[in-house]
């Protein structure tokens, strides 16, 4: 089974149809099926309820049934605390972009595995530790 870490604009997508839908859901089908292992930080939930509510596209009930959604995904979550977060710390500064980014790709460098996205700033990094692969590249089943 293969790993992988996920940012909020992949699992925002299992919401809302936007460019390169059906490339997460096919990533979450993989997930749900068992195929894929996903890793996210522990503040990933709050992020994509709050793009969600950003999107002005959702209302209140259908904003809890999203959070009832991850919630029943099982997704494992990891806290920053310790080595991981010293290092999401160090990534942000050095690349200067925002703990929650850095977040993302510093658990894909812990874990040696990629990361999906479809931020453009973490696209952009140009790290030898971490695959940064754009969502629309993800295998989408027929």
């Amino acid at each position: 089974m293969d790993l992988a870490v996920i940012d909020a604009s992949v699992a925002v997508k299992w919401f809302l149809d936007e460019a390169h839908t059906r490339a997460a859901l096919a990533l979450q089908s993989d997930f749900i099926e068992g195929r894929l292992t996903l890793r996210v930080p522990s503040h990933f939930p709050y992020e994509v309820l709050n793009a969600l509510t950003s999107s002005r596209r959702f209302r209140n009930p259908e904003l809890i049934e999203a959070a009832r959604d991850l919630d029943r995904s099982d997704m494992v979550t990891v806290p920053l605390f310790g080595a991981y977060f010293e290092q999401t710390v160090a990534l942000s500064l050095q690349e200067r972009i925002t703990i929650y980014d850095a977040s993302y790709v510093a658990l894909a460098a812990a874990l040696e595995c990629p990361l999906f996205t479809a931020d453009a700033t973490l696209l952009k990094l140009g790290r030898r530790d971490v695959r940064n692969i754009h969502i629309r590249d993800y295998p989408e089943r027929v």
